[in-house]
């Protein structure tokens, strides 16, 4: 479930998917927390201004991140 908390705050999941992470966060308060948590940790990182990257910095991050994926 993890895996999909980012797609679930944006409702970018297949409704199935939704209606199985709703149902267990109605019986899970730890749950609950954490996802209020990174809902608002998520909208405090969307107001921050967006600095430019140079394009080789563009370039290195893009080729680090290939990496993990």
């Amino acid at each position: 479930m993890l895996k999909h908390l980012s797609d679930y705050l944006d409702r970018d999941l297949d409704p199935s998917i939704c209606r199985h992470i709703d149902s267990h966060m109605k019986g899970c308060k730890p749950c609950v927390a954490f996802i209020n948590t990174l809902r608002k940790t998520v909208g405090v990182l969307k107001r921050q201004p967006r600095a430019a990257l140079s394009a080789s910095l563009r370039s290195r991050l893009r080729r680090r991140l290939s990496r993990i994926g």
